[in-house]
């Protein structure tokens, strides 16, 4: 016996993931070393870098995507993602003709041929050429008046094709909006921005590893040919190994200090999105039946899913509310509420603890 069970899986994609107590690294690092964080919701995806990084306010964070060390696009899967500014062009190169196949049948559904996504990213892109960051509702009367959908899930999908084409990318927040800016302007161009799956996959299995390879396949969009491809060239530097019947890939052992004892995962966390079961065991009494209400994030300690949690900002105050399986212990307990002030914290707020 190695000591390789399931336990020991979790503890290593923790530790992989930057979850390893102390967090000593900046939130730019906490994004490079992830390679890309989902952040549709961006304020739980700020959470989600505090979590890995030593960014004391949300201010700290929010920072680095002012100052354009880190962007947000749609990259890896039809949703936006914060990336490091250097590894746009390559994680957009790599992916992004797969969500464009993802998204073909919304295309076909609005009328949006390639001729009438491209009349829309020439028309940002002019709009753009002056340098001033534009707003989403001040893209979509830029389209509007090229004759082109501007409201909806058409506003979305030009809005996306053009990040996915290089066009544009997120600029600095203009009050609470985002805005958008020149790719060029941004993000200079570089000799190692082109396809790369190989440099995909040990990206993601620094930042992910131990992970199969569906996991690689579902979190990056990339077919399973592709992946098993990948995979072969860079077998030389991959441990494989099965615990409990399932083939693990890893480039570990992820060294990153002691597992914290209790997470508030925020929604979208990387930790359950990348993997097709975290393998954290949900008490009989757990409170979150499944499809009742996706749009909470997740209490775990140990090896255990305690429960949900969910937060609302409210002026200077942010309401916590915290749904534990009635079995929780009660040191556990106190630990989540301990989370709960640390995140209150992180949003410079005071806490309403329910």
């Amino acid at each position: 016996m190695d000591g390789r069970d399931a336990s020991w899986v979790r503890g290593q994609r923790l530790r992989a993931q930057g979850l390893g107590l102390p967090t000593d690294r900046t939130p730019v690092e906490a994004v490079r070393l992830l390679a890309a964080v989902q952040s549709q919701e961006l304020a739980h995806a700020l959470w989600s870098l505090a979590l890995r990084s030593d960014a004391a306010s949300e201010a700290d964070v929010r920072a680095a995507l002012d100052a354009g060390a880190v962007v947000r696009t749609h990259v890896l899967r039809p949703t936006w993602h914060l990336v490091a500014a250097e590894d746009a062009r390559w994680l957009l190169a790599t992916t992004a003709g797969r969500v464009h196949q993802v998204n073909a049948s919304a295309y076909r559904s609005l009328g949006l041929d390639a001729a009438a996504r491209e009349r829309g990213a020439t028309a940002i892109a002019a709009e753009l050429a002056d340098g001033r960051p534009r707003t989403r509702p001040e893209l979509a009367a830029v389209l509007a008046d090229a004759g082109l959908p501007s409201t909806g899930t058409a506003l979305a999908c030009l809005v996306m094709h053009a990040e996915l084409e290089q066009v544009v990318v997120s600029g600095p927040a203009r009050g609470a909006a985002q805005t958008h800016v020149l790719m060029d302007s941004r993000v200079p161009r570089g000799a190692a921005d082109g396809p790369d799956p190989v440099r995909l996959l040990r990206r993601f299995l620094r930042g992910h590893g131990p992970a199969g390879v569906r996991d690689v396949a579902r979190w990056s969009s990339l077919t399973l040919t592709t992946v098993r491809r990948a995979v072969e060239e860079l077998r030389d530097e991959l441990s494989t190994f099965e615990v409990e019947g399932e083939t693990f890939l890893d480039l570990g052992p992820h060294e990153g200090g002691r597992i914290p004892p209790l997470l508030l995962l925020p929604l979208y966390d990387e930790l359950p999105l990348s993997y097709r079961d975290l393998g954290h065991v949900a008490p009989g009494d757990h409170p979150h039946r499944a499809g009742t209400d996706q749009f909470v994030g997740s209490v775990v300690a140990g090896d255990a899913n305690l429960g949900t949690w969910r937060r609302e900002v409210r002026g200077r105050t942010v309401e916590v509310a915290l749904d534990l399986a009635p079995s929780t212990p009660d040191d556990l307990r106190r630990l989540a509420e301990g989370e709960a002030r640390r995140l209150a914290s992180f949003l410079g707020r005071d806490l309403v603890l329910r």
